[in-house]
């Protein structure tokens, strides 16, 4: 069989929504189509806003179903997977996110497919608390999965110490993003704070408002925060929050999938999480050559040196987090330096073309022959 005949690929996934899994995977398909990979893109629930920018050349099979009752939902979807897997049991398959695992991981069991099963986390696994026997469940899959493949040392750490998985299995690819002709853009003469997080309670937004709230008298008056997300239930509280706070004419709220002229025109990046495996966010910051503060979790530190090229916080430290904004406000040239050592890190080590190269090179090692 020739290279071009084995490229085929099966990915699984609840959705292309707007997330920071998602905006990687879609990157990863569109370049590996380019590869000349077949791609069959297997969706749980809706296709997603960032389905339209999905290519053409990708077969997209969306299983989501109209049903109230979920457990029902739950198995007619299983069902159509056990189909597929059963239709084709040799095409090389790709779980993203736990459910995509949970579900995918059963149904090929059932269907007995004789396919190579890959499966990505991206994410700590703080998750499986919530959800009833997650953390049982998966344990099991990991015994029958061939690869794991994860985007932080941290969340391999997790993975071997606490749910005793070999590391052999597990493969470390680190985010990527494409580096584009930065064009130096004059900035504000305002200061101008920006967070690329969805509004979610673990992104710890509450933490940046009280701690701008601390040291709001000694920035300019006409600094802003732009809070670029998608909202999933917590803007209106955060609303309340600023109001409270008197910061509510500073806030600027954005929805959008192309912050990067934003991102160029800012005065400084913030991540406040509560919790990440490995955040684009950080990268993004990075290549539109802003400084970088973020609260010290998950894969944080591995790609923030602190002092070198960001500064690290602890989580929840409203103290310390307020004291990093005005650190980075009054020492203009410490704020150039990280910049500079933040893009030269993301041309260094977080690249798109790189993220693809070793996704394709471990997918070459688990088609069927």
């Amino acid at each position: 069989m020739s290279l071009k005949n084995k490229k085929k690929i099966r990915i699984i996934i609840g959705s292309l929504n707007t997330g920071g899994t998602e905006k990687q995977l879609l990157k990863i398909i569109n370049n590996l189509v380019k590869k000349n990979w077949k791609i069959e893109l297997i969706t749980l629930k809706e296709l997603g806003i960032l389905g339209k920018h999905l290519n053409k050349k990708v077969k997209v099979n969306n299983l989501n179903i109209k049903f109230s009752f979920k457990l029902i939902k739950f198995f007619i979807i299983m069902l159509k997977l056990i189909k597929i897997f059963k239709k084709n049991p040799y095409t090389l398959t790709h779980f993203f996110l736990p459910q995509a695992y949970i579900v995918g991981m059963t149904s090929s069991i059932i269907a007995k497919a004789k396919c190579k099963l890959v499966m990505s986390r991206r994410s700590l696994n703080y998750y499986q608390k919530k959800i009833i026997f997650c953390k049982t469940i998966e344990k099991f899959l990991h015994k029958k999965v061939d690869k794991i493949l994860v985007n932080s040392k941290a969340i391999k750490k997790q993975l071997i110490n606490q749910e005793n998985v070999s590391k052999k299995k597990i493969k470390t690819i680190y985010n990527g993003i494409q580096i584009k002709n930065n064009k130096k853009i004059k900035k504000n003469n305002y200061f101008k704070i920006v967070i690329t997080a969805n509004l979610i309670p673990y992104k710890n937004h509450q933490l940046l408002f009280n701690s701008l709230n601390l040291i709001k008298s000694q920035l300019p008056k006409n600094w802003k925060l732009y809070c670029i997300g998608r909202d999933d239930g917590i803007k209106k509280d955060l609303i309340k929050l600023s109001k409270k706070l008197e910061i509510f004419n500073n806030v600027i709220w954005i929805q959008t999938l192309n912050p990067e002229s934003i991102l160029s025109n800012s005065n400084l990046g913030i991540l406040c999480s509560k919790e990440e495996g490995f955040p684009n966010a950080i990268l993004e910051y990075f290549a539109s050559k802003i400084p970088v503060i973020s609260t010290d979790v998950g894969g944080c530190k591995e790609i923030i040196k602190n002092k070198k090229n960001g500064l690290l916080v602890s989580k929840c430290s409203t103290s310390e987090l307020s004291k990093a904004i005005l650190y980075i406000y009054k020492n203009k040239n410490i704020a150039t330096k990280f910049s500079d050592e933040g893009f030269k890190t993301v041309e260094k080590k977080f690249t798109l073309n790189k993220m693809i190269d070793e996704h394709e090179k471990e997918y070459l090692k688990h088609v069927n022959p």
